[in-house]
């Protein structure tokens, strides 16, 4: 027998072992035997390792037949923390979770206007900030995700096509971040985070294949397939302002922006309620409280839109058949918008489609990239590299997606 089987068997049975405990703390070695199917001699030797090294602590008592009484466990919550990070081109938001995944401070800021390194020294700061605030060492923030606009190279985790925060194309970015934590930063597109958020605790939780649709300034779609966030063969799975709809396809914007963005984003929707005789409408905000008003411009534009935002999600149906979407952003979240979307459906697609708008709004991204942390936080203490299969935390039935 190869001298490595000892080993991986003890790695499994810490790790399901610590699954466990996250779900259904607190709980009993007895009872921990009995949902894992572990032995009680081995369950012993993993709680009395796990307690040892300071991730599992006594939670109390319990009482059992004869009156009986078992000590109870659960994790240790103070044992590390992740850094979730959420930036984006105006603010940047920051929030520190326990080893269970709850917030134990959060902060934003504007984005640091000089882009580049003076914003990577911004996160930087931001989580010593968090850490000195909820009195606990920097150093035991083990796991780090930051999410951001534009690709995320999975390979190399450079980003591309981020319009929105100069410099940082040009960086290293993990490298830069890494020099400074100390560790390995893990850096994610921000609309998939607002997915893997959704999923976790927000509108998508308890499904395996869903969508995140984010409609605002620009637009951007997170998506989770069996279980698995898509991201591509560079990064680019979900860029879908480029899809072919709207009236400009062929343009040098279009190839550029994308069509879709030039119809859907903010942009192309001021310039379509203008088109059809609409007036004083500095921003989108301005048509919903128009429309609010019962102005036809206002809702012939919207009806416009909703019927484009359809087409997309046709298009998305037809090739990977999801349990849900959530509309969010800006402007996808909100309900006029969501329920015309609804009603558009029926006439550009034959299945029901279940749509619904963000359960998390702006937060969604934030939630997600803290998801993502705490998730890899327990891989890296609990899993096993590279082993098939879920490693839930509560919450979620896609934190594997994070991975």
């Amino acid at each position: 027998m190869s001298q490595d089987h000892p080993s991986l068997a003890r790695q499994f049975s810490r790790r399901i072992v610590a699954e466990a405990l996250l779900h259904q703390a607190p709980i009993s070695r007895a009872d921990l035997a009995r949902v894992t199917g572990l032995s009680k001699q081995t369950m012993s030797q993993v709680i009395g390792e796990l307690e040892a090294g300071g991730w599992v602590k006594s939670a109390g008592t319990s009482r059992g037949g004869v009156g009986r009484t078992a000590v109870t466990y659960e994790i240790a919550e103070d044992a590390a923390y992740s850094l979730g990070v959420d930036l984006g081109g105006t603010k940047v938001t920051a929030a520190v979770a326990d080893l269970v995944g709850k917030v134990v401070g959060d902060l934003t800021e504007p984005t640091d206007p000089r882009g580049g390194r003076h914003v990577l020294d911004q996160i930087h700061g931001l989580a010593a900030k968090l850490a000195a605030s909820a009195a606990i060492d920097a150093a035991r923030i083990e796991s780090i995700v930051i999410g951001t606009p534009g690709v995320v190279d999975p390979r190399s985790g450079r980003i591309g096509l981020i319009p929105n925060i100069r410099g940082l194309s040009e960086l290293d970015v993990p490298q830069v971040l890494g020099s400074l934590f100390g560790r390995a930063v893990h850096l994610e597109n921000d609309v998939n985070l607002a997915m893997l958020g959704e999923a976790w605790r927000g509108g998508a939780q308890g499904c395996r294949n869903a969508a995140f649709l984010a409609l605002g300034t620009g637009v951007g779609l997170g998506l989770v397939v069996n279980g698995e966030l898509v991201r591509g063969a560079t990064g680019a799975a979900g860029e879908v302002a480029y899809l072919p709809l709207g009236a400009d396809t062929t343009s040098p914007e279009a190839r550029s922006v994308g069509s879709f963005e030039l119809e859907v984003g903010s942009a192309g929707i001021l310039r379509r309620y203008r088109a059809c005789g609409g007036e004083g409408a500095d921003t989108v905000r301005d048509i919903f409280a128009r429309l609010a008003q019962g102005e036809p411009q206002a809702a012939a534009v919207l009806d416009d839109t909703a019927h484009i935002v359809a087409l997309a999600i046709a298009a998305l149906q037809a090739t990977v058949d999801l349990e849900r979407i959530v509309l969010g952003g800006s402007i996808g979240v909100q309900p006029e918008l969501v329920e015309r979307v609804q009603r558009a459906m029926p006439s550009v697609f034959a299945r029901p489609v279940d749509i619904r708008p963000s359960a998390l709004g702006s937060a969604a991204g934030l939630v997600g990239a803290v998801s993502s942390a705490v998730h890899r936080l327990h891989n890296q203490r609990f899993g096993i590299p590279d082993m098939p299969g879920d490693f839930t935390i509560p919450g979620s039935s896609l934190a594997r997606a994070a991975e």
